[in-house]
């Protein structure tokens, strides 16, 4: 039975083992597995989250109605810290903000800062897979940087530290726990209750500024995200920060919009994520990723580099797109996001919010 199994999880346990693990398996029908401790259910990819004991492994894969098993990968939010370099700031002086759309940023949660709060309260939805508290909160600060970048007015600044959609409404996913780390198994719970709730929240754009190693061709990460963007969500997902040949997933799907980062002088940042993914040269755009200035969960505002960073950025811009063109999906929006690309020194695509 372990051509139901994936590769990837093979080779990364000991099948003799009285281990737990976490696994994803995709069913061919629901209520198939007696006897198995089904943790998650996740009906929009057809699979369930199993803990399970790692020599029961083959048992499980005998089940008929079991398809494929692979690994909850374990999620990492995607900040390469602070330094104390030339500052990157963005100011929004276009006539668009976003107004009337709905971002999602999966995270490591949202604070309620003065930048989402006055003038107009754009805090929408918040939803916490990781602990179930019902009010906005962010016990890392990744999450809510990041939601400054695509979202924040800058108003405790002035307007100096404003974000790319100063007006959107922020819809906020905790999946990442204080330590920056997460599971498959939490994304993909927030997948779900985006899924399930999409109409109601009012969400266009998801943006994901984390990454897993990739499993194989059943990568759950990646098939969520697919779902979402056939939902009629535009998918922005940072790369990863390890370099050549080291892309992350979701980034890795080719229905997604993946970034990387770039530096102040426009040239690609040595640490991002790239390469070939499913025949396609990943990430499709580069924005701005080093010294970037934000919002801060528990002061005013921070600086942070990572492509986690950079995701953001598109991904306010594909609000701005999306306040002039409502009705445009997912697939239109990214067309117009690399249309309008600039070209960087070094031969990749860049965010030209000029254009």
């Amino acid at each position: 039975m372990t051509e139901k199994i994936s590769r990837h999880l093979l080779n990364t346990v000991n099948t003799f083992s009285d281990e737990k693990i976490g696994v994803i398996v995709y069913l061919s029908r629901k209520n198939a597995l007696n006897g198995f401790e089904i943790v998650k259910e996740y009906p929009f990819i057809n699979a369930v989250g199993v803990k399970i004991a790692a020599h029961e492994l083959n048992r499980l894969a005998s089940f008929k109605a079991v398809k494929f098993v692979t690994s909850s990968s374990k999620v990492f939010a995607l900040s390469c810290g602070d330094d104390e370099n030339e500052t990157s700031v963005f100011q929004n002086r276009f006539s668009m903000t976003g107004k009337g759309v709905g971002i999602a940023i999966l995270d490591t949660g949202v604070s309620p800062h003065i930048d989402f709060c006055l003038p107009e309260n754009r805090l929408s939805v918040f939803k916490d897979i990781v602990s179930g508290n019902p009010d906005f909160y962010d016990d890392n600060g990744h999450g809510t940087f990041v939601a400054g970048v695509a979202a924040g007015n800058g108003v405790t600044s002035a307007g100096e530290f404003s974000g790319v959609a100063r007006r959107a409404s922020v819809i906020g996913v905790k999946v990442i726990g204080a330590d920056g780390e997460g599971s498959a198994f939490d994304v993909l719970d927030g997948m779900q209750w985006i899924v399930d709730n999409k109409d109601e929240i009012g969400v266009k754009v998801c943006c994901m500024s984390f990454g897993a190693t990739p499993t194989d061709n059943s990568d759950p990460l990646r098939r969520g995200a697919e779902v979402l963007v056939r939902e009629g969500i535009t998918v922005v997902v940072a790369s990863g920060n390890e370099g050549i040949n080291a892309l992350k997933t979701p980034a890795i799907s080719p229905l997604v919009l993946s970034v990387g980062a770039i530096k102040n002088d426009d040239k690609v940042a040595e640490f991002t994520s790239r390469g070939l993914a499913f025949g396609r040269r990943k990430p499709e755009v580069y924005a701005r990723g080093v010294d970037v200035v934000s919002v801060a969960a528990n002061s005013t505002y921070r600086k942070m580099s990572g492509t986690s960073v950079s995701a953001p950025y598109v991904a306010g811009a594909c609000c701005l797109l999306l306040e002039k063109y409502p009705s445009a999906p997912p697939w239109r929006i990214k067309e117009m996001i690399l249309s309008s690309s600039k070209v960087t020194p070094d031969g990749f695509f860049a965010l030209n919010l000029n254009k």
